[in-house]
């Protein structure tokens, strides 16, 4: 009796291993975090739904299911068309062995939510249901931003571009600037504008967008010395011209009077900076201040 206990006991660890080992997680990869689909899984709650807290949340994500130790994007959840709201339920579009669905974009130009809880709802035939709860809802209007191999792949203040007037944006590089690179309107990926020819300095280029595209801008020189970007977007075509050498100078005379704004190192936008490290975005310049 003793040896068949032990076998039924031997089973049942089994039988639990085994269902832990294929346990099902929801993950929400985005621009607020990386895109990895090991950070950011949710909570399994007792009534069905999964939730989890972020601090801050910007950009555009998705949401991602798998078992646990094997991530892989085959089920993924993406825009429906429109941009989430803070408060209002969000009926997200599922992959269904097609191609991939474009990220989910906050609604507004350049939203950031901050103490946001997330909250997903499964229905059946792949139904998802996304509920962001937010203490607080901002919206600058549109932010642009540089990314690249120069600048870095991600969204922090410094890769901003400098408002200059209505419609144009400048983002001046100190040192040799090199490589592939965007420009990305509001952190969101599914606004990125190229084009696909390699520009050529001094000339203005009509870019393709917005898209989620694998294609970046490259400039005719492999190497580029204290690179001024020019972009003008006035609603309906967005150009870029890449100027260097004088065009440092004008540039910076242009935005000479802006106002100076501060960030944390986390890249957070900060009113009233004092006792510690930020970043002032001033002039088309940022740089790293103690206060």
């Amino acid at each position: 009796m003793k040896k068949i206990s032990t076998l039924l006991a031997a089973a049942a660890i089994a039988a639990t291993a085994n269902t832990m080992s294929a346990e099902t997680v929801y993950c929400m990869p985005g621009t607020y975090q990386g895109w990895s689909l090991e950070s950011n899984i949710l909570t399994a709650n007792a009534d069905g739904t999964y939730t989890q807290h972020i601090d801050q949340l910007s950009g555009d994500f998705k949401i991602v299911r798998y078992e646990i130790g094997s991530p892989s994007w085959d089920n993924q959840w993406g825009s429906n068309g429109s941009g989430i709201e803070a408060g209002k339920p969000y009926q997200a579009a599922f992959k269904n062995g097609g191609p991939d669905p474009a990220n989910i974009v906050l609604a507004g130009k350049s939203t950031t939510l901050k103490d946001v809880t997330v909250t997903l709802t499964p229905g059946d035939n792949d139904a998802l249901t996304i509920l962001l709860t937010a203490g607080e809802v901002e919206d600058e209007g549109d932010i642009w931003y540089l990314v690249g191999e120069a600048t870095g792949w991600s969204f922090p203040a410094t890769n901003r571009f400098t408002k200059t007037d209505a419609t144009t944006y400048t983002f001046k590089y100190e040192g040799a600037f090199t490589g592939g690179f965007k420009p990305v309107k509001n952190a969101s990926w599914s606004q990125a504008y190229v084009i696909d020819e390699p520009m050529v300095l001094g000339q203005e280029y009509t870019l393709n967008g917005p898209a989620d595209t694998q294609t970046n801008c490259t400039l005719a020189d492999a190497s580029v010395e204290n690179a001024v970007f020019t972009l003008v977007d006035n609603g309906s075509t967005v150009t870029l011209k890449v100027t260097t050498g004088a065009g440092v100078e004008a540039v910076e005379a242009d935005a000479a009077t802006g106002e100076a704004v501060y960030y944390n190192l986390q890249g957070q936008r900060v009113a009233n900076p004092e006792n510690g490290l930020f970043i002032r975005l001033q002039g088309g310049k940022a740089t790293k201040v103690a206060l």
